[in-house]
């Protein structure tokens, strides 16, 4: 079962990230009844596609949740095409309907080519007329190209210092990401945004009225100079964009093939997704490429981190033998953005599934919850091989084997988490005590968790363990207490503060026959046991996030954006807070109440799904 939920949930959340700010329902009349014409173009064996609606009508609804700027024409922008080339003016009047951003598929000899040698940009041409003085601009901006011919057709290329210089640090910097993948692209570079992405290439977008100081260009480095930055080709019907020469040329060999994308079965199959006839944003990859590509770009790994092709997760054996394919879909509810991606199996799976779960311990929680992520073992351990890892090697896990296994003489695989087999759920909220506030009097926070068992013995074996364990390797630092709470044994580990004050920084003890309570504290332990003073199950804000989304029956995880800004912004500089950029950021997040996401394994495939509730614009 494990190895059939480790799909990257992260495609999820990068892609809708990435399109977040642009997701907006699609009126009735103008869904793709079709597969749209750039798909006929682009090879069946592609590593992955990510689709844009690019039609001015279906970004209207944009200004319900975002104040616009003056001559602002949705989407926006064409990725590799730099910002100083008019969206509106320049590009949208020749436009098609949808734009495709491509990872072509290797040929020969390019197995180990990176994300940046392989991705292209391939946008429809409505209006050919208009193309000339596309053109013209973008030598007006970038100077006269290169030209030369390939297989009949003349590609532009352009030096580009800025990419140039990204170029010549690592592979992975977050300054060459293509502005496909760069949610950010719009705000300026400044001190404090140093580690946001932001596209070396290209400038904020500023409508025309707007006045920008001249800038002087900036000395290129001798050594880099030449490198091409930008390359385009311009065929019937089509202008094709990337960072250099080569995925240009493998998109020309393969456009003309009878073997289009369009009429592969397992595309064909994310088309009919119920949602594809609103969705702005269309995502579909080929699982075994994407992880074999990942094996070469740090990029692409840092961006949506697949698991290599040789990769093998907690469970045993090689994801890419289990996934056919991963599609994607980000489109607009009502009160906010969904986005659902799926994975789909090569072999329908055999094994039961698991049983959906409203949210089990959402009543034992209080409504002022920050952060919770509850689901099957199964669930968590998916964790870590959606960040590209094994989930025990996580940063801040990566210790907990070799600790265990040193002081208590367990094994985390053999002793612990075997008896981990029913509901796990952490959570964060706001509070006053226990370990946190003790440490620093302005994170007033907890944290804990509940595990539901079916092997209480074992469980109750482990902590009296680790009870003495702590006992006797901290005497003098940390004290056992047992305190009664509700007729039951709640034990505490109690240290003396600089005050001479006994406090509580750990406390663990039964809330049910099955169900195990930790927190990070004594107090923590009493707020929610035995019940919350208002039960998070009962908030509106917790019910209105997980309301659009399908019931788990892997796990689930809501985010009560709204409260953990609150807390965040007491720690946020002054003068981030009076900067222009800081306000652009902090007004965007403020719109977000809250992020909800579901697993769901099925017969055929594991789905993710994500909600984003949006604050309507005042």
């Amino acid at each position: 079962m494990l190895k059939r939920v480790t799909l990257p949930v992260l495609s999820v959340l990068v892609l809708t990230t990435g399109s977040v700010l642009q997701a907006q329902p699609v009126p009735e009349g103008v869904a793709p009844t079709s597969p749209p014409a750039v798909t006929t173009v682009l090879p069946g064996d592609i590593s992955g596609v990510l689709l844009m609606d690019t039609r001015a009508n279906a970004w209207n609804g944009l200004n319900r949740f975002i104040d616009l700027p003056p001559g602002f024409s949705g989407p926006g922008f064409l990725p590799y095409i730099p910002a100083e080339v008019n969206f509106a003016r320049d590009i949208q009047p020749w436009l098609g309907d949808w734009a495709a951003i491509a990872v072509m598929p290797g040929g020969e000899g390019t197995g180990s080519a990176s994300l940046q040698e392989k991705a292209v940009m391939v946008a429809p041409i409505e209006d050919p007329n208009r193309i000339p003085n596309f053109v013209a601009q973008l030598s007006a901006i970038q100077g006269q190209p290169r030209e030369r011919q390939f297989q009949g057709v003349t590609l532009l290329e352009w030096p580009g210092p800025n990419m140039a210089r990204a170029q010549q640090k690592s592979p992975g910097s977050l300054k060459s990401w293509p502005i496909a993948l760069n949610p950010l692209f719009a705000f300026k570079q400044s001190k404090w945004l140093k580690g946001l992405p932001v596209l070396a290439q290209t400038r904020p977008i500023l409508p025309d009225a707007t006045p920008r100081a001249p800038e002087q260009p900036a000395p290129r480095p001798p050594e880099v100079q030449g490198t091409a930055g930008l390359a385009i080709a311009i065929v019937p019907g089509y202008v094709v964009a990337a960072q250099s020469s080569a995925p240009l040329e493998r998109w020309i060999l393969t456009k003309d093939t009878s073997n289009s994308l369009a009429r592969d079965p397992q595309f064909q199959r994310t088309l009919a997704h119920p949602e594809s006839g609103r969705s702005l944003v269309m995502g579909y990859g080929n699982f075994t490429q994407l992880a074999e590509l990942s094996s070469a770009s740090p990029l692409l790994n840092q961006l949506v981190p697949l698991p290599a092709s040789g990769d093998i997760n907690a469970a045993g054996g090689e994801l890419g033998t289990l996934y056919s394919a991963i599609d994607l879909m980000v489109w607009m509810e009502p009160q906010g953005i969904r986005a659902q991606s799926r994975g789909f199996y090569k072999t329908p799976a055999t094994e039961p599934l698991g049983v959906p779960t409203p949210n089990p311990m959402a009543a034992r929680l209080p409504a002022s919850t920050y952060f919770t992520c509850g689901g099957s073992l199964n669930w968590w351990q998916a964790i870590g091989p959606i960040l590209g890892q094994t989930f025990l090697t996580l940063p801040g896990l990566d210790q907990i084997p070799e600790f265990t296994q040193s002081t208590l003489g367990l094994d985390v695989t053999e002793d612990i988490l075997p008896w981990m087999d029913g509901e796990i759920t952490t959570f964060v909220f706001p509070t006053n005590r226990g370990f946190f506030p003790t440490v620093d009097e302005t994170m007033k926070l907890g944290m804990g968790s509940m595990i539901e068992t079916s092997d209480r013995q074992s469980a109750e074996r482990l902590l009296t363990q680790l009870d003495e364990q702590i006992a006797n390797q901290l005497s003098g630092a940390i004290t056992i207490t047992r305190h009664q709470i509700n007729e039951n044994s709640v034990t505490s580990w109690e240290v003396i503060n600089p005050n001479g004050r006994t406090e509580s920084v750990f406390a663990h003890g039964w809330i049910s026959e099955n169900t195990l309570m930790m927190t990070t504290g004594l107090g923590p332990f009493q707020e929610l046991y035995p019940q919350p003073a208002q039960s998070l199950a009962n908030a509106f804000n917790f019910q209105a996030a997980l309301e659009p989304l399908p019931q788990a029956n892997l796990g689930s995880c809501y985010l009560n954006m709204g409260s953990f800004l609150a807390w965040v912004n007491t720690f946020v500089p002054p003068e981030i807070n009076a900067s222009p950029e800081g306000q652009i950021v902090l007004n965007s997040l403020g719109k977000i109440r809250s992020i909800s996401g579901t697993g769901i394994s099925l017969n055929t495939h594991v789905q993710w799904d994500l909600f984003m509730l949006l604050s309507p614009r005042s």
